[in-house]
C-alpha cells in the first residue's frame, strides 16, 4: 500500500555479537564523508582516532605508515587503503590519551595544554589541528567497573554529533574487554551506530578467535595482547578499505 514506511531490516543492537567484524558501509555514511569533504573542507586522506592507550599509533594502525607490515597475497588489495591514507596512520591524535573515556574526550581538562587553547576540548583540538574526514572511535575500556551504563549512550551520542557537525565520518568500535560486567557498552555502541547509520567495527567478534578473547592474561583484564593488536590492525584496515570502496576512493 502506498504511504507505508520502508521496513528497517537492519540487525538489532541486542544482537551485536552476531554483527560482522567488518561492516558494510551505508549510503548515510558515504553522505557524511562527502558532505565534510565537499562542503566543510575536511581532508579526504586524513584518518584519525579517539581513544585510550589502545589507540596510540604504536598499537593501532601506525604500522601502516612503516615498512614493517606484511599482507598475504590475497590481502594485497588492502594496499589501496594504505596508500590513500598514507601519512595519517602514525600521526598523533590529540583525542587519544592513556585513560581516555567517553566522557573525558569532551572536556578541556584532557586537552593537550601545549597545543590546545584554554577551554578547547581534546576532541575539538584534534579536529582543528588535523581536520580528519574519518575517525575511529575506540572507547569504553575506562568505564568505572560497577558503574551503570545508562548515561553511556548520551556521552557517545554527543561525540558522534560533534563529529557529524564537522562532517567527519565516525567508525565506532566494539571492545574486547568486559569491564562493565555485562557487555552493555558494546551493545550501546552498536545502538548508537545503528541510530546514526554509521559503521560499527566489531572488534570483539574478531577477538573471540584469539586466546583469552584477545586480552593479555598477565594484566588487568582490559589490556590487549600483542596478537590482538595485530588482529585489530588487520580488521580495522579491512574496515577502512570497505569505506574507501563504498566511496570509490580507489
Amino acid at each position: 500500500m502506498p504511504g507505508l514506511p520502508t521496513p528497517d531490516n537492519r540487525p538489532l543492537a541486542a544482537n551485536w555479537r552476531q554483527w560482522p567484524i567488518v561492516p558494510e558501509i551505508s549510503d548515510t555514511a558515504a553522505d557524511i564523508y562527502w558532505y565534510g569533504v565537499k562542503e566543510l573542507g575536511t581532508d579526504p586522506h586524513y584518518l584519525s582516532r579517539i581513544g585510550d592507550c589502545h589507540s596510540e599509533p604504536g598499537v593501532f594502525m601506525g604500522i601502516y605508515d612503516t615498512d614493517f607490515y606484511s599482507l598475504s597475497d590475497e590481502d594485497q588489495y588492502l594496499t589501496a587503503a594504505i596508500d590513500f591514507f598514507k601519512g595519517s596512520f602514525d600521526r598523533i591524535s590529540y583525542s587519544v590519551h592513556a585513560g581516555m573515556s567517553v566522557a573525558s574526550v569532551m572536556t578541556a581538562i584532557w586537552a593537550d595544554p601545549y597545543s590546545c587553547p584554554n577551554g578547547e576540548t581534546a576532541l575539538e583540538c584534534e579536529i582543528r589541528i588535523n581536520n580528519p574526514s574519518i575517525m575511529f572511535v575506540n572507547l569504553g575500556s575506562n568505564w568505572i567497573p560497577g558503574a551503570g551504563t545508562d548515561i553511556y549512550y548520551d556521552y557517545l551520542s554527543d561525540i558522534v554529533r560533534t563529529l557529524l557537525d564537522h562532517g567527519i565520518l565516525p567508525i565506532l568500535s566494539s571492545k574486547a574487554d568486559n569491564v562493565e560486567g555485562d557487555y552493555s557498552i558494546n551493545e550501546i555502541t552498536a545502538q548508537v551506530a545503528r541510530d546514526f547509520d554509521i559503521p560499527f567495527f566489531n572488534f570483539w567478534a574478531a577477538a573471540q578467535y584469539i586466546p583469552n578473547g584477545g586480552l593479555d592474561p598477565e594484566k588487568d583484564g582490559i589490556h590487549l595482547s600483542v596478537e590482538a593488536w595485530n588482529w585489530r590492525n588487520y580488521y580495522a584496515l579491512r574496515t577502512l578499505f570497505n569505506v574507501g570502496r563504498k566511496l570509490e576512493l580507489f
